[in-house]
């Protein structure tokens, strides 16, 4: 994992949705650089459960916490920095933020309720992915190749602890992982999924539950990652 190129506190408040003179946390240490932030962090929420948050150049975020309403389709917001500070905030009104703690990068999240206050409504570690490891992290749409769900729309969440969920079907949980190949994605109800990449075109191919995965796949479509 590539080491970090600057120190990260976050403490400031969502503009507009808080007073001007309230604070989250302690003063910065350092002034952040934007190229130290953009990229992929994997974060805890409450439950200690992995989910990632990618932070792009042009100011938009993603996450693949995947427990919300929007289930598999993740999270969208943006980052900004202020004062020297760096905040990412969410569609939903949750303002997640992260800090150097004595041990490490930390992480404190805020529920709208809780913007004006000191104390974080969770906090767990965060961590900078590097890059390789980073590829395929992320929030997915495409369409389902089901012979009850044929062409619907279907997002699917990959998260860097090698969790996948899906926003289609009553067992939507897998696991990832890297293979020479590309990504393969064994789903828990029996399907199984084959990304490769050629360029910029991500394809992934589907098995049905008993099917030959040396024969022809059940099904084949485009692979888009969401990015805002």
């Amino acid at each position: 994992m590539k080491r970090m190129a600057a120190w990260i506190a976050l403490v400031a408040l969502a503009t507009g949705c808080a007073s001007n003179s309230a604070s989250i946390g302690s003063k910065p240490l350092l002034s952040i650089d934007p190229a130290a932030v953009e990229g992929t962090w994997a974060l805890t929420d409450e439950r200690n459960q992995t989910f990632n948050v990618i932070l792009r150049e042009d100011g938009s975020a993603t996450s693949t916490w995947s427990r919300g309403m929007d289930g598999a389709k993740g999270e969208q917001g943006g980052w900004s920095i202020r004062d020297g500070v760096l905040f990412v905030r969410w569609t939903d009104g949750w303002l997640d933020t992260i800090r150097v703690g004595r041990f490490g990068f930390e992480k404190f999240s805020y529920e709208p309720s809780d913007r004006d206050s000191d104390t974080p409504s969770s906090f767990g570690q965060a961590v900078k992915i590097g890059d390789d490891s980073a590829k395929w992290v992320g929030v997915w749409r495409t369409q389902s190749v089901g012979a009850g769900t044929k062409d619907e729309d279907l997002f699917v969440c990959l998260s860097s602890d090698g969790a996948a969920v899906k926003s289609i079907d009553a067992i939507n949980s897998g696991c990832w992982q890297q293979q020479p190949m590309g990504l393969a994605i064994y789903w828990s109800d029996g399907w199984f999924t084959l990304l490769t990449q050629d360029g910029d075109t991500v394809t992934g191919k589907s098995w049905a539950p008993g099917a030959d995965r040396a024969g022809a796949p059940t099904g084949t479509s485009n692979w888009l990652e969401v990015v805002e």
